[in-house]
């Protein structure tokens, strides 16, 4: 029995052995030619559809269809009238001293006296709105328009009764009142308009205020 154990042993270290060697010594597998040339190809098919595949996520834009910078738009001006057609009968004196016959001194005049008759119509002299209307303990009856741009435009010396209220809505060339006799500072002077243009609280002459438009 000792001597087949022996034999038992030996034949299974020889087995163990054999095994060990074979898969040892068993030579790796080297790609044949067709699959390295296939290897190459998968590759650089996925190399070639990598660019599209990304484009595909980008939306292409046509120059076509961007918005056009819209052309900037100028701001819209003043239409200007007269708001009685007379003569100029005294000036635009904010800047300097004019004599007053009324009151027999030197004073500033911030707006112009334009001739016209009792009762002639007196009229808006651009689109607006009615600020106030009040009576000026020198100029009397007087109506005030607001404008664009910061002006207003002030109607003086007119007849009590007036044509429209504050809050009105007018156009140029809607009537306001009539020529009157109720500025007591001018009363030396022919019937007539006294007629201020102010800029954000600024008196400007209203012969430039005419011709903005």
């Amino acid at each position: 029995m000792k001597e087949k154990g022996y034999y038992i042993v030996l034949l299974l270290c020889a087995v163990a052995v054999g095994t060990s060697g074979y898969f040892l010594l068993r030579p790796s597998k080297t790609p044949t030619a067709e699959e390295s040339s296939a290897s190459v190809s998968q590759n650089e098919a996925s190399a070639a559809t990598t660019p599209s595949q990304k484009a595909a996520d980008v939306i292409a834009t046509d120059p076509s269809e961007e918005a056009e910078p819209s052309a900037p738009t100028s701001p819209k001006r003043l239409t200007t009238v007269r708001p009685v057609e007379g003569d100029t009968l005294y000036a635009f004196a904010a800047d300097h001293l004019a004599y007053n016959e009324t009151t027999r001194d030197w004073r500033t005049h911030e707006g112009v006296d334009l001739s016209a008759q009792l009762g002639q119509e007196v009229v808006a002299s651009a689109d607006g709105s009615v600020y106030t209307i009040y009576e000026d303990e020198s100029l009397g009856m007087t109506v005030v328009l607001r404008h664009t741009d910061g002006y207003t435009t002030h109607y003086s010396n007119l007849a009590e009764e007036i044509s429209v209220k504050v809050g009105d809505t007018v156009s140029a060339g809607t009537v306001l009142g009539t020529v009157g006799q109720t500025a007591c500072i001018e009363t030396a002077a022919q019937p007539h308009l006294h007629f201020a243009v102010y800029q954000n609280n600024t008196p400007v002459d209203p012969e430039d205020f005419f011709n903005l438009s």
